[in-house]
């Protein structure tokens, strides 16, 4: 029934496409605005619901599952649970847990990604100190040299071109261990930070290896007393 409602939708589509083209004219209302009536349509709660469900909730349903179905007369340890839902709940719990896992696993390739790009940063500074210490001993030595052309202020001379040079050795030595410092603060940053994320993602794993073999231990199987007696 639901199917022939869908060809009767689409047929009126249709229909009053080929209305509009020849007439020139909008249509008295859109087919799209109309609800769906059909028998089995998915509900956009249920669907936004279903997007943000984790595995974890899957195995808590499934262990509630478990803990609440009531047990047998003859055997209290053994207990019964509808299969149907129970497998819907296992094929559900596949399907979500390679996409969560990616997700971490994303965020682990993020990680990495910050780190590079704090390396290369660190990297780009480090050459510019350098670079700029460089210029400031060349320009000290340059101007030592003429000072110590002049023969009257030699000794002068000589002696401001080892201030200007101390000068410039200790800025250089400033810059490249500034640098230094903040390329390690930065690494260490994201050592953490990386070290933090692989600690919950092995953590999550664990949980659901544990919950998974809890789970097959738990789970009831039938005994010769719960078939019918004849």
């Amino acid at each position: 029934m639901a199917q022939q409602d869908d060809d009767d939708t689409r047929n009126t589509q249709v229909v009053s496409g080929g209305e509009t083209s020849s007439n020139n004219s909008k249509p008295a209302f859109n087919m799209d605005d109309l609800p769906d009536l059909r028998e089995g349509a998915p509900d956009p709660d249920e669907l936004r619901k279903a997007e943000f469900t984790t595995v974890y909730d899957i195995i808590d349903s499934m262990e509630s599952m478990l803990t609440d179905a009531k047990g047998s007369i003859f055997s209290p340890s053994s207990i019964k649970i509808d299969r149907d839902d129970f497998l819907d709940k296992l094929e559900d719990l596949k399907t979500k847990l390679p996409v969560q896992l990616e997700r971490a696993s994303a965020l682990m390739r993020e990680a990495e990604s910050r780190l590079a790009n704090a390396q290369s940063q660190a990297n780009v500074m480090i050459s510019a100190a350098q670079s700029r210490a460089a210029n400031i001993v060349r320009d000290a030595n340059d101007r030592a040299e003429y000072l110590a052309s002049e023969e009257k202020v030699t000794q002068i001379a000589r002696q401001k071109a080892k201030a200007m040079i101390d000068k410039a050795q200790a800025a250089s030595d400033r810059l490249t261990q500034g640098a230094d410092e903040y390329c390690l603060k930065v690494m260490n940053e994201l050592h953490s930070q990386l070290g933090k994320m692989t600690r919950d993602v092995e953590g999550g794993l664990n949980v659901l290896e544990e919950r998974e073999a809890k789970a097959r231990e738990e789970l009831p199987h039938a005994e010769e007393s719960d078939y019918p007696q004849e």
